[in-house]
């Protein structure tokens, strides 16, 4: 055993020792080949483009670092060193539009998200434990979910998102007013449900335990905004345009504003978890210029027709350059310590939709950037036998690089750092 597993093995037990929680399952796992995650993001970033991709069009044709760039991801070339591609990656998950939301929760009912379980892991460090983010309604889906398996709800106008970040003095002293209201709600609550626990059954005095355990969930995030509150507003100047483009043909343009907000949330660490849902219905598009013949979902269900098939990568090549837009800021910008804020933002980009002209869920397009982790590879993945592996995998490698430690993400047992660290 090395020097650094034996480190980290000791500091485990001494968490155990001390009677604090963390997951411990993986303190078992000694005999593991792949080695520890030694990358330490501190932000998470998850990106879902509803209809997906062309797959064709998305996976490059051979693995490694000399791959050529595909079509789709050309607006990423300059980029390539910053992430890594992975082809075979899904949750063995039913297909369908109604089993999208399964990209980020693996497979099953009432699962929770991978950005809330980071969320609860460092959501206090910042004013917002998370948010979620779309363009318009998003026609009905989601990404995030609870513990409990409820969908969050999603901000979908920029202005509301930015005026949320970076609310004025005036607003401040409004929710001021609201906090302190409900703090006094609070406490009253907690002492008469104290009192009225030694007067019911042990069944119903579980009940109310369960609730009161929920009351003083909801204290601690009233007393956390006080904190916050409590701090001076942050000042940012960014041009907000005159009305939100949330009409589904203008969705491409929020998606713009929506990515420009979301690096200001991670610059001014207001937030550190962020999940963005770029929807899909039956808008059609303008793009250079150019008005395309048929809806986006219409050219999704392309039939192999070579004409849809290039008007749907054309919408793709929109999502992608946005989202390169969105990386660059990040590598552009530092950290409390002087470091690129890539390098210490984990960033998965990708879909819950393999093949959307067939509802087909597997094989999902995958990225994943920043982080500190080793990129500018494409790993070819087995999906059979020995060396198989889920995308759950990956996301195992994600927790662990926030020093949360899981034996198993939904059916996935691995982890995929062997091609990260």
């Amino acid at each position: 055993m090395n020097r650094h597993h034996t480190d980290i093995t000791s500091r485990r037990r001494f968490i155990k020792a001390s009677g604090i929680g963390l997951a411990l399952p993986m303190l078992e796992s000694v005999g593991q080949v792949a080695p520890p995650v030694t990358a330490k993001a501190k932000r998470l970033v998850c990106i879902g483009v509803y209809l997906g991709f062309h797959t064709p069009s998305w996976l490059p044709q051979n693995a490694g670092s000399d791959y050529a760039m595909p079509k789709v991801l050309a607006p990423l070339s300059k980029l390539r060193r910053e992430f890594s591609l992975f082809s075979g990656l899904d949750h063995r998950a039913p297909n369908g539009h109604k089993h999208w939301h399964n990209y980020l929760t693996g497979t099953g009912a009432n699962s929770v998200s991978i950005d809330q379980i980071v969320a609860q892991k460092i959501g206090f460090q910042s004013r917002f434990s998370s948010l979620q983010v779309t363009c318009g309604t998003s026609a009905g889906s989601r990404m995030s979910f609870t513990d409990g398996g409820v969908a969050l709800p999603m901000i979908g106008r920029p202005s509301v998102l930015f005026g949320k970040l970076f609310s004025s003095d005036s607003d401040r002293e409004r929710m001021a007013y609201l906090l302190d209201s409900n703090r006094s709600v609070l406490d009253f609550v907690m002492d008469d449900g104290k009192a009225y626990r030694k007067t019911v059954s042990r069944a119903d005095g579980q009940k109310l335990d369960e609730y009161l355990t929920a009351v003083r969930s909801v204290e601690k995030e009233v007393q956390k905004q006080r904190k916050w509150l409590e701090k001076p507003a942050t000042k940012v100047v960014y041009p907000l345009p005159k009305f939100d483009p949330v009409a589904a043909d203008l969705s491409l343009e929020c998606e713009t504003l929506m990515y420009d907000i979301m690096a200001l949330a991670l610059e001014t660490d207001s937030t550190r978890v962020l999940t963005f849902l770029a929807p899909g219905s039956g808008q059609v598009f303008t793009i250079d210029g150019e008005r395309l013949t048929t809806g986006y979902h219409g050219l999704s269900h392309h039939g192999n027709s070579p004409d849809k098939i290039e008007e749907y990568n054309r919408i793709g090549r929109e999502h992608v350059k946005r989202f390169g837009n969105f990386l660059n800021r990040l590598k552009g910008k530092t950290d409390g310590a002087g470091r690129p804020l890539l390098d210490t933002t984990a960033v998965l980009f990708g879909s819950g939709m393999g093949n959307a002209n067939t509802h087909n869920n597997s094989n999902l397009p995958v990225l994943l950037a920043g982080g500190g982790f080793r990129h500018g590879k494409h790993h070819i993945v087995a999906r059979h036998g020995a060396g198989e592996r889920l995308l759950g995998d990956l996301f195992l490698s994600l927790l662990e690089s926030f020093d949360i430690e899981q034996d198993r993400f939904k059916n996935a047992t691995r982890n995929m750092n062997e091609f990260l660290v």
